[in-house]
């Protein structure tokens, strides 16, 4: 992940108020496009249905539609990325550059079988027209091969590409949707719906296409990525988990008859508590793209200093201090992220107070708004701890605070549900400030024993054993080649 993070550190060199305003531009496209994208459209094509009087319904039916692809596209896609990643990074570090390009097409034909089976067990029942079902499903696709695509762009470099594919998908987007409905007599929905997809498929053609560009050489080995996940399964837990623990607050929402709306047989949501909480979730953006530039960045150097001179038999007093301002080094960058991060918390909460009631929003949603962004701090703090955790492969500690942080999402929320409606969010909230307490008690027990970790556990060095699916990947390479 330091990687992108050191090529976007590149952009910020030229001085200037322009040089930055296009610096951070290319950052938040390149770490958060999809989530950037799916706000734009969405908030942009309510207000332009608002405007030329489409019926609530009808909107709602919009709303629930995009976000049940966006949001189990993330979740599908989580632990997928993640293993992707690390065999990206592998391959690049010992050269394999050939192995990359086919992996990519392995992974983008398991994840569709993967997100085929899901589209047609959701739907099979749905009493939704059949032509709404297919543009939907293209759409949730779309947006899981978009993000399966961006954990390349570390690899591609090329930020500004990138960073243009996403505006040029938003552009045609809405002149597609608003084409559709003002000339073309096609259901207003359904226009939205379409060009949405075609956005989507915009930056899925120019991303791939870069891709393609960079990594010309390929192997046969189109599935070897599927072996990481018998070898690192714990880093596909620790994604999944995380990510579920985003959304499953809403889950359990969704379980509750007396304040849920079923949205033509098929989508369940909430909108007291899902708008409230699509809200707040922007909160916690600016730390992603902080994190990657400034943050990551920062303790990296030391990190790899210090592995360095263990690796190379460097002196016990060298290594020492080596230690030492490592972990000053992770400790001072968290200490500044959560700094700035409060910083963007107060600002939310200030400007949602104001603004978010001109747009619908009730005193109850208002509530329910400032106490989730004050969740999503406190989520977001322990992403960033959990992402160190994984840096000093201490695996095992990262999959057990996302897997606190998901089982106390559901359980404190449903809690919380019973209470009465002045606490919805509190248990998102509590699960949010009980996992960071366990991610910090976690990185102090880690640094306080790491020569234990480093020299006896030597997880940072240590391979599985390869297992059945690993002999099975294998034989089916020998037979491809």
């Amino acid at each position: 992940m330091a990687g992108i993070g050191f090529e976007l550190k590149k952009l910020f060199k030229d001085k200037g108020l322009l040089s930055t305003i296009r610096a951070y531009l290319y950052s938040t496209f390149v770490t958060v496009g999809p989530i950037i994208i799916s706000v734009l459209v969405i908030t942009m094509l309510q207000f332009l249905l608002k405007y030329i009087g489409i019926e609530t319904n009808k909107r709602e039916l919009l709303q629930v539609t995009i976000m049940y692809a966006f949001i189990f596209a993330v979740i599908i896609s989580s632990g997928y990325c993640m293993m992707l990643s690390r065999y990206l990074s592998d391959r690049l570090y010992m050269q394999k550059k050939e192995d990359i390009l086919p992996a990519l097409y392995g992974s983008l034909t398991t994840i569709i079988i993967i997100c085929g089976i899901i589209g047609i067990l959701f739907y099979y029942r749905s009493p939704i027209d059949i032509v709404y079902k297919i543009f939907s499903y293209i759409l949730f696709v779309g947006l899981t091969v978009e993000m399966i695509l961006g954990v390349y762009v570390s690899a591609i470099k090329e930020f500004k590409k990138v960073a243009f594919s996403f505006l040029y998908g938003t552009i045609l987007g809405l002149i597609t949707g608003y084409i559709l409905i003002k000339y073309k007599g096609v259901d207003e929905i359904l226009s939205v719906v379409i060009g949405f997809d075609l956005c989507i498929l915009v930056v899925i053609i120019i991303l791939a296409n870069e891709i393609q560009k960079y990594f010309r050489e390929k192997s046969l080995l189109y599935f070897n990525f599927i072996k990481y996940f018998e070898r690192f399964y714990l880093i596909f837990l620790t994604n999944l988990f995380f990510t579920m623990g985003l959304y499953v607050h809403n889950f359990a929402f969704w379980m509750m008859p007396e304040i849920n709306r079923i949205i033509e047989g098929t989508y369940v949501y909430t909108p007291l508590y899902d708008i409230p909480a699509a809200y707040a979730f922007l909160s916690s953006i600016p730390t992603m793209i902080i994190f990657v530039v400034k943050v990551e960045t920062g303790f990296y150097e030391k990190y790899k200093n210090y592995f360095a001179l263990i690796n190379h038999r460097g002196a016990y007093e060298d290594i020492e201090v080596a230690k030492r301002q490592m972990i000053k080094a992770v400790y001072r960058e968290v200490v500044y992220i959560m700094k700035i991060q409060l910083v963007f918390t107060i600002g939310f909460l200030i400007v949602g107070i104001k603004l978010l009631p001109f747009i619908g929003f009730t005193s109850n949603m208002i509530n329910i708004y400032s106490i989730l962004v004050l969740g999503y701090y406190c989520v977001i703090i322990m992403f960033v701890i959990m992402t160190i955790l994984l840096y000093y492969d201490h695996k095992k500690a990262a999959c057990f605070v996302t897997l606190s942080f998901v089982m106390t999402s559901f359980v404190f929320t449903l809690m919380s549900m019973y209470i009465g409606q002045n606490s919805y969010g509190l248990g998102f909230f509590m699960s949010g400030l009980v996992s960071l307490v366990f991610a910090i008690m976690e990185l102090e027990k880690y640094f306080n024993d790491i020569e234990y970790h480093v020299f006896c556990i030597q997880t940072g060095f240590k391979e599985a054993d390869e297992g059945k699916l690993s002999h099975f990947i294998d034989k089916m390479n020998k037979i491809g080649g």
